[in-house]
């Protein structure tokens, strides 16, 4: 159906004259299920299709959308009817055709066969495993397993056709643990495109290891010390400057990284790469929402910053050309700029080590394990003052839990001060990072 509608679309738009023009089909399914206590707790099931039209009369642009494929003369003609009413843009325009598209494992026969049982039963585990890891664990709030099928086609007057079908599951829980006069909450989460890389039993025990952890935390003094900064730590700070990588952000001046091209960034120790082919992650695709071929893009290299991320329209602006980090919401809105799988990586094996052998690196110092507030950090000028609570680290050996601590600095010092990288690359969604260790950080109580 997609591909009849398509080649109708195409066909209509270029035997009239003077006009490019693109269609944008996708069908999704998703079904996601709550356990607590026990029993269902929620169970959702979505099955979306639809597409849009986008019309390019001279300079003029114009987008419109439907949920029923049969309408697609109907849109087509309203998309030509509205770029009549848009302001011309001399720096829009579609790909052309002609390129290979490199072939990715993202299709899982077991998600997309899973069915609602099955993730009902998969939900009630992650609550089971996180319930028996220990009996300080006292409430599973959230246990939460989801599988989603997406099929994407798109093709364009210019000769751009491609499409590709993929899979994705994930698993999460959220979890109180009680003792010691206090109570913590502590998460666990996993995202794969194959159903067999994510764990029920690791969530479960994840989060409620997170929470037992920090039973009996407490306070500490101000002091500038090392911190080693957990994966998921080191993510949600690479999320922060995700934005200022892109191009979109440069041209509006809303980058803190906008005139720093060529310049040292970051510390010797890493790179930064956004890389749409990875095996079994999230972001991986074989084109993007405009149909550019996917690659891998080097924005970092030992700490020294490359360039930016581009979708057709920006790299027209900065004349240079698309990365292929096109990327759409849905149906319904014009193509942005967006990351793929975004993740650090060490530049050197000298500077990988296990977290065990971190900790005794640092000798002294904070190991976090989870923050608040990191989206307050200031994406201009970079600056942020974010709470912070982990495990107080003495002569190499974990002291005690600590809570209500706070960081602040800067993010280009941060990233700078990288001084060791751990060995546990590890994907939140479509970002990434191993944990890292960054010298002379403000902790204060």
């Amino acid at each position: 159906m997609k591909t009849e509608i398509a080649d109708k679309v195409i066909d209509y738009i270029s035997s009239l004259s003077g006009l490019k023009g693109e269609v944008f089909c996708v069908s999704s399914r998703n079904i996601s299920a709550e356990a607590k206590d026990g029993r269902v707790e929620a169970l959702q099931r979505a099955d979306v299709a639809g597409f849009s039209v986008r019309v390019l009369n001279g300079l003029r642009q114009g987008l419109c959308y439907c949920h029923d494929f049969n309408q697609w003369r109907e849109i087509t003609d309203k998309a030509l009817e509205i770029s009549k009413w848009t302001e011309p843009d001399q720096f829009t325009d579609y790909p052309s055709g002609g390129a290979s598209y490199k072939q990715v494992d993202i299709y899982d026969r077991d998600v997309a066969n899973a069915g609602e049982d099955y993730i009902i039963e998969r939900a009630m585990e992650v609550e089971r495993q996180a319930l028996a890891f220990d009996p300080r664990v006292k409430k599973v709030r959230k246990a939460i397993v989801g599988c989603s099928v997406h099929e994407v086609l798109i093709a364009n007057t210019q000769g751009l056709r491609g499409g590709y079908s993929s899979t994705s599951c994930s698993a999460s829980a959220t979890v109180l643990a009680e003792g010691e006069g206090q109570s913590q909450m502590g998460w666990g989460f996993e995202t794969d495109r194959f159903l067999g890389a994510v764990s029920t039993q690791r969530v479960g025990e994840s989060a409620a290891d997170r929470a037992v952890k920090l039973l009996g935390a407490r306070g500490i003094a101000a002091v500038k010390s090392p911190v080693i900064l957990e994966s998921s730590i080191a993510a949600e700070f690479l999320e922060i400057i995700a934005s200022s990588l892109s191009s979109d952000n440069v041209q509006k001046g809303k980058s803190l990284l906008a005139s720093m091209v060529g310049q040292k960034i970051a510390s010797d120790n890493i790179h930064i790469v956004d890389n749409a082919l990875l095996p079994g992650k999230t972001g991986t695709r074989p084109f993007d929402a405009e149909g550019v071929p996917s690659q891998r893009n080097d924005l970092v290299t030992n700490g020294v910053l490359n360039g930016f991320l581009y979708n057709t329209y920006t790299a027209g602006k900065s004349n240079t050309k698309s990365t292929g980090n096109a990327v759409k919401g849905g149906i319904s809105g014009l193509p942005s700029v967006g990351i793929s799988n975004l993740y650090i990586e060490p530049a050197s094996k000298d500077c990988v080590y296990p977290i065990d052998s971190l900790i005794q690196l640092m000798g002294r110092g904070l190991l976090i394990t989870d923050v608040m507030g990191v989206h307050t950090a200031n994406r201009i000028s970079g600056d942020f003052s974010i709470g912070a609570s982990g495990l107080w680290i003495e002569n190499g050996h974990i002291s005690h839990p600590v809570k209500e601590a706070v960081i602040s600095g800067n993010l280009i010092t941060l990233l700078k001060n990288i001084s060791a990288v751990g060995n546990d690359l590890c994907f939140y969604g479509n970002i990434g990072a191993p944990a890292l260790m960054v010298n002379d950080v403000d902790v204060s109580g």
